[in-house]
């Protein structure tokens, strides 16, 4: 795929995320999703048959991206607090930018259903990425040897929710610090 077809295809599942958080599958529409990503409906057609195909890569596209900055984050040269303390400001600026309503369905529809199997597999894979960075953690000693490196990865997972996230956009950074403080002397030596 060329560069200006995988942009063009980028900012289409961008506008899609965007839309199916602030409108849920069943309201959305592909005009608006056309209409947010600055293109006509037919174009977005042209990169996705269907709001099902869409719903799955938007699904596939924006977890994708949070995974492979969060894979890199971990690996970064510094300490495991301050890791968590960037990974919860990155994933609060996410449900900020998107809006903190996710998408809400209820049943066996099949959107719901690719959503479920979504975040199953992100949270999955998540938590994997997260737990590599704790079990070096523990190996460097900033974390105590008697817990779970994967019970570590749950809870750090979860620290980014809309509460938090919207008392962070407030600018009450204090308590980001106090929850990695109270985290993270949790865990220490």
């Amino acid at each position: 795929m060329s560069e200006m077809r995988e942009n063009r295809r980028s900012e289409i599942l961008k506008a899609a995320c965007i839309e199916f958080s602030e409108n849920g599958y069943e309201s959305a529409k592909m005009e608006q999703i056309a209409k947010r990503a600055g293109i006509g409906k037919s174009t977005v057609y042209e990169y996705f048959s269907s709001k099902n195909e869409l719903l799955i890569a938007s699904c596939e596209w924006g977890f994708g991206n949070i995974l492979s900055y969060v894979t890199v984050l971990m690996q970064e040269d510094m300490s495991f607090c301050e890791k968590v303390a960037t990974y919860i400001k990155y994933a609060c600026n996410i449900l900020n930018s998107i809006g903190n309503g996710m998408i809400i369905l209820y049943g066996k529809s099949d959107p719901a259903q690719i959503v479920r199997s979504s975040v199953h597999q992100f949270h999955s894979k998540l938590v994997n990425i997260i737990e590599k960075a704790a079990e070096t953690a523990k190996e460097n000693g900033e974390i105590r040897d008697d817990i779970s490196t994967r019970s570590i990865a749950n809870i750090i997972a979860f620290m980014p929710s809309p509460v938090v996230c919207q008392e962070l956009e407030k600018g009450h950074n204090n308590l980001l610090d106090d929850m990695i403080s109270i985290l993270i002397h949790g865990f220490a030596k």
